[in-house]
């Protein structure tokens, strides 16, 4: 497992209550996994803090946060962006 990827479960882990104990499914939607909106905003800002990335307006939509993949891939976007 690379390094995002550990901080990326890391962060989950520590606002969703049922990915705590589980291997985390990139496929399933993470209100299965405990988001809300208040943990989406958590989620939002844990993930800006630990990845030092920011979410623009644009994606802050219930696409983005519909499944760890999803998530991911958007972390993944902001770092590339911002290392350009």
């Amino acid at each position: 497992m690379d390094d995002i990827t550990t901080q990326f479960e890391e962060c989950l882990r520590r606002h969703l209550r049922s990915a705590k104990p589980n291997p985390i499914n990139y496929d399933v939607e993470l209100v299965q996994l405990g988001l809300d909106s208040m943990t989406a905003v958590a989620v939002l800002m844990d993930m800006e803090k630990t990845f030092g990335i920011r979410f623009p307006d644009d994606m802050l939509v219930e696409g983005t946060f519909r499944t760890a993949g999803r998530l991911k891939e958007a972390v993944q976007l902001l770092r590339e962006r911002q290392a350009s």
